[in-house]
């Protein structure tokens, strides 16, 4: 009795370390099979006059420690294998109807990459990000625990992932339509819209969606404020697209570097007023410097595009330049900035799996992500 007391609680740690509907599932599964075992030990028992106190204390003991072990909160860390299961982001629940969305964080995929200059591939970006956040897959409502300062955020927050937005190859207007519809009803759920990119010309589309006061924090080795041809939509003018919109009232542009913008961009920047604050002179000022050049705000958006780091931490993207941040540059440079006003809505975008096999740039995106939403979600 007591070597099957141990095996049994031996299995209920192990269920323990599952995501919630996997633990509940085999939780039930072994206590069918406890149950079976027990009446079988029972009628054994009573049969031979041997069934007493001490048995009953027993059978009470294990059954107080497995569901004991059923009902303890999840853990913080990774808890399911890298390979297994439906890749959600995060191994978040899949919510096919935005009518059904009840969480606090909403993650959207669009794949689209047909606004690009560059390589191609953008529009794998959102089943890399995917891929990759299997890394931090496990009970989300238990938040993120970092050991340095022994520390958890987003404890008691739930998310869901939405899928993809519906994509119209070669329509790129009709697209860009879907993007904002579907932004537009993540909002009126009161989610707040992550969104999981495809090339930098779907940041325009998404922030269209929103109608209150806004400033856009626009993370990028380039300005993307290059002219366009009539009814372009490509992702090197999205910014003058998007500061024509009533409710931007501010861009702050950060990391733009080298050799990757020209006079017409930096013109018609200026045109448009925007903040600008190079890689460069964050290299030689300082994180602390750049974030008190950028003023308190409200309600801000943050588009991170992947190139802003340097190539060396982040390969996986269509239009590489030297000389882009670190990770604890751009970590500390996202988290200043969502502490400066009240975050709204985060996109990565620009994630090319097939220039990175290695996984790294989606990877670190997911951490940037996750480290951003701790530091404007307390």
């Amino acid at each position: 009795m007591r070597a099957y007391a141990y095996g049994a609680i031996k299995r209920c740690v192990k269920i323990r370390t599952q995501i919630d509907a996997t633990r509940l599932y085999r939780a039930i599964s072994e206590l069918r099979k406890f149950t079976a075992r027990w009446f079988m030990l029972r009628q054994a028992s009573q049969a031979g006059g041997l069934w007493g106190v001490t048995h009953m204390r027993q059978i009470a003991f294990i059954l107080v420690i497995f569901f004991g072990l059923i009902h303890v909160p999840g853990l913080h860390a990774q808890a399911v294998p890298t390979f297994v299961g439906v890749r959600t982001f995060l191994g978040a629940p899949y919510v096919t109807n935005l009518n059904d969305l009840h969480a606090d964080f909403a993650v959207l995929g669009v794949p689209f990459d047909e606004g690009t200059w560059g390589q191609p591939g953008e529009r794998y970006g959102p089943r890399d990000l995917r891929e990759s956040s299997q890394e931090y897959n496990h009970d989300l409502t238990e938040g993120f625990y970092y050991i340095d300062g022994d520390r958890t955020v987003l404890k008691g927050k739930h998310w869901a992932d939405v899928g993809d937005v519906e994509i119209f190859p070669t329509v790129a207007a009709q697209t860009d339509d879907k993007i904002t519809k579907a932004v537009t009803t993540i909002l009126a759920k009161k989610a707040f819209p992550i969104i999981l990119g495809g090339d930098h010309s779907i940041t325009f589309p998404v922030v269209r969606a929103f109608t209150a006061p806004l400033t856009v924090v626009h993370f990028d080795a380039h300005l993307d404020t290059w002219n366009g041809a009539p009814g372009n939509l490509d992702h090197a003018s999205w910014v003058n697209r998007t500061a024509q919109l009533p409710h931007v009232k501010n861009i702050v542009q950060i990391g733009m570097r080298g050799l990757a913008n020209d006079p017409e961009a930096v013109g018609n920047a200026r045109k448009l007023h925007t903040q600008i604050i190079t890689s460069e002179q964050i290299h030689r000022r300082g994180v602390e410097w750049a974030l008190a050049q950028i003023p308190q705000m409200g309600d801000i958006y943050i588009s991170f595009d992947v190139d802003s780091m340097d190539p060396t931490l982040a390969p996986g993207t269509g239009t590489l330049e030297p000389g882009g941040f670190s990770f604890s540059e751009i970590d500390e440079l996202l988290m200043g900035v969502a502490a400066r006003g009240r975050l709204v809505g985060f996109d990565v975008v620009e994630v090319n799996p097939y220039r990175d096999p290695s996984g790294r740039t989606a990877q670190t995106a997911v951490r940037l992500l996750i480290d951003t939403l701790g530091a404007a979600f307390h």
